[in-house]
């Protein structure tokens, strides 16, 4: 097995748990603190407007259960590319799962904090998230390969 692989497999899995942890961090906020995150988010976007940072919090919200996921599936698909011999399909459908998976979980332990709740439209909304995060690192890979391609055949052309 090639040594960077392993080393980047394993600098990916540190990653992916501090992100575990993270997400489980933020979901363990109650209600009002939750909120109020959101809400200084929001007026950082609304330069401080605060009719418009009310129009906007709910986007935020959203945005940030996108993003969040977007994140997870991204680390995790990496993790999944330092694996030789394991189809581009495999990939997706495991690392797409798994973080469906850990979504569902969050919901799930949001039910048992104090003014949260689990949501069905937000697994959906981190299942999306996952999606371009999945659809992003497939384009890095198809790159990486690209790249890697026309080094090889540079190489060759120069002996």
């Amino acid at each position: 097995m090639d040594k960077i692989k392993v080393v980047v497999r394993k600098i990916l899995i540190v990653l992916l748990i501090a992100w575990m942890i993270l997400v489980f961090c933020l979901s363990n906020q109650n209600g009002p603190e939750s909120s109020n995150l959101s809400r200084k988010v929001a007026n950082f976007f609304a330069n401080g407007d605060t009719v418009r940072a009310e129009k906007i919090e709910p986007v935020v919200r959203k945005a940030a259960h996108m993003s969040e996921y977007g994140v997870g599936a991204m680390i995790f698909y990496g993790i999944t590319m330092t694996y030789t011999g394991m189809s581009r399909k495999k990939k997706i459908i495991i690392s797409f799962v798994f973080v469906i998976l850990y979504a569902s979980s969050d919901e799930l332990h949001q039910l048992f904090i104090n003014e949260r709740n689990g949501s069905v439209k937000d697994v959906i909304i981190d299942t999306c998230g996952s999606a371009l995060g999945i659809l992003a690192m497939f384009i890095v890979e198809r790159a990486m390969i690209t790249i890697d391609n026309k080094v090889q055949e540079n190489l060759k052309n120069q002996k």
